[in-house]
């Protein structure tokens, strides 16, 4: 919708109704294959060469959802604390903290970029 009264819009693109209905008949089939495929590990791989792998966890008319595991993070990133004191002999200094890991995260993944997607 134009602001200026008696402009016209200017089309820029718009998509051949052959390629269309060819997306569409591939999302189709990408939805019918998926069904059996919920919750369970896949190696998906997009147009641009990027390999995810995951647990795909729903799908819907235009995203896969791929839950992959975040990178366990230091504990030190968590908080600016100062460092802690030396100890005092004869004791010895406490181990370090363990890794935190927030848990997974959901990757959205849009359908018509994928070239493969494979059970493992």
């Amino acid at each position: 919708m134009s602001n200026y009264p008696g402009q016209q819009p200017t089309l820029i693109y718009q998509a051949d109704p052959a390629v269309v209905h060819h997306v569409r008949k591939v999302r189709d089939t990408i939805h019918t294959n998926l069904k059996p495929c919920l919750n369970r590990r896949l190696r998906v791989q997009t147009m641009d060469g990027t390999l995810h792998e995951g647990v795909l966890s729903g799908y819907d008319g235009s995203h896969l959802y791929l839950t992959v595991p975040a990178a366990p993070v230091p504990a030190t990133a968590r908080a600016f604390f100062p460092p802690p004191r030396p100890p005092y002999p004869p004791y010895a200094p406490p181990p370090p903290p363990p890794p935190v890991n927030p848990g997974n995260a959901v990757l959205p993944l849009v359908l018509y970029s994928l070239l493969a997607i494979s059970l493992i």
